[in-house]
This record gives C-alpha cells, sequence and structure tokens, in this order.
C-alpha cells in the first residue's frame, strides 16, 4: 500500500485520510518519483546524508523509476572525496540558499520565470483548489520547487486512488497544466545553471535527473491524452 506525504504543504479538506490507499502500479511509480526528488530538494540533515552516502537514496529512487511508464535512468553517483554531513550541507546553502543577492542557482520558480509575486499566487490557487494550503509548522515558499514537487506527488496519488477513471481524469490534467506553467518552464533552467556553474556532482547530476524526470512526464502525459485544461483553468486563467 502507498500513501502520501507532505511537508511544505497541509490537507485544508476533510475526508482525504480516508481515501483508499493505492497499491502499485505506474501512476504510484510516479507520485514516488515526485516525492523522493521533492526530499533532495530541502534542506539537509544528517539523516539525509546518511541516505545519499550509503546510497540508500539512489536505490529508493531507481527502485521506484523501475516501474514508471517510461525510461528513467537514476544515476546521481558517488559524494566528492572528504565529504561529511556538514560539507554536504554546506554546499547545499551556497548553491541553492545563500549568496550575495541571491545564491547561483535559486529554487524558486518565481526568480526563474519573473512576477514573482503572481506567480506564487497562482500556485497557491492550484493548491487551494485541489484542498491544500501551505504548511503553517514547517512553512516552505510555495514556488518552491519542493513544495510544487510534493504538490505534484499528491495529485498523482489522488489520481492512483481515484476509483474509476473519469474521477481519475481531473487530475491527470491538473498535473499537466501545472507541469506546463511551473516546474517544465524553469527546471530545465535549474540544470543548466548547475551546469554552467560546474556544481558538485551530487548536485548536479541532481538537476539532470530532474530535467530528464520532468519531461518526461510532460510527454507521457501529453501522449496519454490528458489534454491541458484542467478543472480549474476557469479559475487561473491564461
Amino acid at each position: 500500500m502507498f500513501g502520501f506525504s507532505l511537508v511544505g504543504l497541509d490537507i485544508k479538506e476533510a475526508g482525504v485520510d480516508a481515501i483508499k490507499e493505492p497499491e502499485g502500479g505506474p501512476v504510484v511509480a510516479r507520485s514516488k518519483c515526485y516525492a523522493l526528488l521533492a526530499e533532495a530538494l530541502k534542506a539537509p540533515g544528517e539523516d539525509w546524508f546518511e541516505r545519499v552516502q550509503t546510497g540508500a537514496y539512489e536505490q529508493q529512487l531507481g527502485e521506484a523509476a523501475s516501474e514508471l511508464p517510461y525510461e528513467l535512468a537514476v544515476s546521481l553517483g558517488a559524494l566528492p572525496d572528504g565529504w561529511d554531513a556538514e560539507e554536504y550541507e554546506s554546499q547545499f546553502l551556497r548553491i541553492f540558499d545563500v549568496g550575495a543577492g541571491s545564491p547561483p542557482c535559486p529554487l524558486y520558480g518565481g526568480i526563474w520565470l519573473g512576477n514573482r509575486m503572481g506567480v506564487m499566487e497562482e500556485v497557491v490557487r492550484f493548491y487551494n483548489y485541489f484542498g491544500l494550503k501551505a504548511s503553517e509548522e514547517r512553512p516552505i515558499p510555495p514556488d518552491h520547487l519542493a513544495t510544487e514537487l510534493e504538490f505534484l506527488h499528491y495529485l498523482t496519488f489522488r489520481e492512483a486512488a481515484a476509483p474509476m477513471p473519469t474521477l481519475a481524469a481531473p487530475y491527470g490534467r491538473a498535473q499537466l497544466d501545472f507541469l506546463e506553467r511551473h516546474p517544465g518552464r524553469f527546471v530545465p533552467q535549474i540544470a543548466e545553471r548547475l551546469r554552467s556553474i560546474d556544481a558538485p556532482k551530487p548536485f548536479a547530476a541532481l538537476g539532470e535527473l530532474l530535467e530528464a524526470f520532468i519531461t518526461a512526464e510532460r510527454t507521457h502525459l501529453a501522449s496519454a491524452g490528458t489534454g491541458t485544461a484542467t478543472v480549474a483553468t476557469a479559475s487561473f486563467g491564461r
């Protein structure tokens, strides 16, 4: 059985906990990949470093990817010699979180797409439409890539848990719409920035994997006839 896990988002609507958890399949695999990739974009700690160092994280991601409805190569490689948890965190913060004015590779969609306030307002409308809101206990900006991937993790979970195709379809449409409006537009820019600044291997490989996954997701959803109009399009506009 597979459940969902959210950090940057909270659930507003009642009754979600009573949803029957899906057992497996390609949609569940996609949901797992979104959740695991979101984890990699949050400030790391000792437990996270241990999972990366031992290869446990790459194994989890590889196992989920093996059940995807398309091919996705998962190869993050070994950590640089001498790296410990403190060095990993320091490098993560240097690249993604701090810097003179802004970090070399920010993870906020609004920075990459421009008009950050407008971007944040739009993603919040997406979240609210599907019964989610920003977490009060562990607030992460709504346009942070980790938050956006958590949202897609939730949408794919709801698609997998839907009791019939007609109830699953709106979640599929929303996934493609959101991807095309948000992470699908700036994740390739993140991957390119990581290449251009010669980021350390763990983060360069993560950028390549994110780009490959998001690109494959868009192609898969489009080829499946998902369409680009969500049930919420009227609320969001173009």
